[in-house]
């Protein structure tokens, strides 16, 4: 049987990976659950490795169209004390450069680029099983449907139903951190922008138990500046006091959170901002990452903690990988090299919150340390090529 791949999921593992595939010469359909909805606030770093997948597929000049890429990072401890600024040491390069996007911006570079490609997505399908033989896999929908094929990628995200059926046991656990995604136009920010966050800096609020991070995400859009906030918690929030307040709330606990640390532009900007809550959940490592002919990639294989920075690199770097290997081997081999050489990075990415977990901040009154930033062991330089 040719090869003729399932793709779970239309996020950015699923996009991507379908993109490659088709540069592979290999068939393949996208099925999701629902129609893409643009939402607005959520953001995230794409680190070098990340952006040259997308260079990858030719869509550099897109991305940076529609993102940032800043040259230092500046620390700004309680009472707006610049505790120290770090030269990001980016390339003249903007394919090699580490940068800043909003989801919605990136989920529409790539959807066009799908629709240029002609790669079937096929909405409102959400699986609730696979089944498999020794020739194919059929994933069954929803809706009564099912679809036949050679193999089947979860790329279903953080709730993957191929991950919970190809490992039941792996449940999600509290990850011990809360988390608050931002926009807002700096058009309605009352004030003055500080001028080095619309050139070429971006900024780390940092105190003990919390730290926000601000930086620009865009060139023009009206949307054009995006943080996240993120918070140590033993214990998960209850909905009501968390992820059922609204807006409004939200913004009231967390101005009042750092009303005795920061004046001036960080309230400006929550103030005048989009939010988006999320709680932090992940997985302890799985004992494998495919099961015959199923295999899971991005949030739904690793679920990398978003206070790393590497989500959506790692889900990219997943996608060219898979589809490398894909081209390159019969499946079961393919499989095996996806997470013998992946099995690494994911590691040493994880391992990071234990050098360094961002969500419990910095208490200054201990003095400030610029080792805690090094303290994991993920090269900088690492890529993959197509």
């Amino acid at each position: 049987m040719r090869k003729q791949i399932l793709i779970i999921g239309s996020g950015i593992a699923g996009l991507s990976l379908a993109l490659f595939l088709k540069k592979a010469g290999i068939e393949c359909t996208v099925y999701e659950s629902r129609p893409y909805k643009k939402q607005i606030g959520s953001s995230f770093r794409i680190n070098r490795s990340g952006v040259q997948v997308l260079n990858s597929l030719g869509l550099i000049e897109k991305v940076q169209n529609n993102s940032y890429s800043a040259d230092r990072l500046r620390i700004i401890a309680p009472k707006n004390i610049e505790a120290v600024t770090i030269n990001l040491m980016q390339s003249n390069n903007y394919g090699e450069r580490s940068i800043f996007i909003q989801r919605s911006d990136l989920m529409e570079i790539l959807m066009a680029k799908a629709k240029e490609e002609e790669i079937n997505i096929q909405y409102n399908k959400k699986m609730i099983k696979y089944t498999q033989n020794q020739d194919s896999i059929t994933a069954v929908f929803e809706d009564g449907t099912h679809a036949v094929g050679s193999l089947l990628v979860g790329a279903d995200g953080l709730n993957s139903v191929t991950r919970q059926q190809t490992f039941p046991m792996h449940i999600l656990k509290y990850a011990n951190s809360w988390a608050l995604y931002g926009a807002a136009s700096s058009k309605e920010i009352e004030g003055p922008l500080n001028p080095l966050l619309m050139s070429k800096d971006e900024f780390f609020y940092l105190k003990k138990n919390v730290v926000f991070y601000v930086s620009k995400s865009h060139p023009n859009s009206h949307y054009d500046i995006s943080w996240q906030a993120s918070g140590y918690k033993e214990r998960k929030l209850p909905f009501q006091d968390f992820d059922g307040k609204t807006e409004n709330q939200l913004k009231e606990d967390i101005l009042r959170m750092i009303e005795d640390d920061w004046d001036g532009i960080l309230p400006s900007i929550i103030s005048s901002s989009k939010i988006i809550p999320k709680q932090i959940f992940s997985i302890d490592p799985l004992p494998s990452l495919s099961n015959n002919r199923v295999i899971i990639i991005g949030d739904a294989a690793h679920t990398i903690n978003p206070n790393t920075g590497y989500g959506s690199s790692v889900a990219l770097e997943d996608a060219m990988y898979l589809a490398k290997m894909l081209r390159d081997y019969n499946f079961k081999d393919a499989f095996y090299y996806f997470e013998f050489d992946r099995k690494k990075r994911i590691d040493s990415i994880n391992g990071l919150l234990n050098s360094f977990d961002i969500s419990r901040g910095i208490d200054f009154s201990k003095g400030f340390d610029i080792g805690v930033f090094s303290g994991a062991k993920i090269d900088p330089e690492y890529t993959i090529e197509w």
